[in-house]
């Protein structure tokens, strides 16, 4: 596995998390990732994050700071099932107002 993560600190109160990262698995295959930011009803982040840690493909999920309120690191076996994983299981939770979600580039 390859991973290389820069942090880049925001003029203000913000902090933008910039990786470059990559995790490959069976060889050549490359596993689909994504950082899903999501919007939450006022006041009902940690039990957004705890039912998002109960989801078996979002591998990491923090509160943060901003215009959104939370990261979440997710993986899928194929891109078809990173749109299922966000589509109908992220943003079905029921506090999420929205989601914006960043697929991770090959090179």
């Amino acid at each position: 596995m390859y991973s290389d993560t820069r942090w880049l600190a925001d003029i203000g109160r913000n902090l933008i998390l910039y990786s470059l990262e990559r995790e490959i698995t069976y060889g050549e295959i490359e596993v689909p990732l994504a950082f899903v930011l999501i919007n939450t009803e006022m006041g009902s982040m940690e039990e957004t994050l705890k039912a998002l840690s109960k989801i078996d493909n979002v591998k990491e999920a923090y509160m943060v700071y901003g215009v959104y309120d939370i990261v979440a690191k997710v993986e899928a076996e194929s891109m078809t099932k990173l749109k299922e994983l966000v589509t109908w299981k992220i943003r079905k939770l029921d506090k999420v107002r929205s989601t914006l979600s960043m697929i991770v580039m090959n090179e």
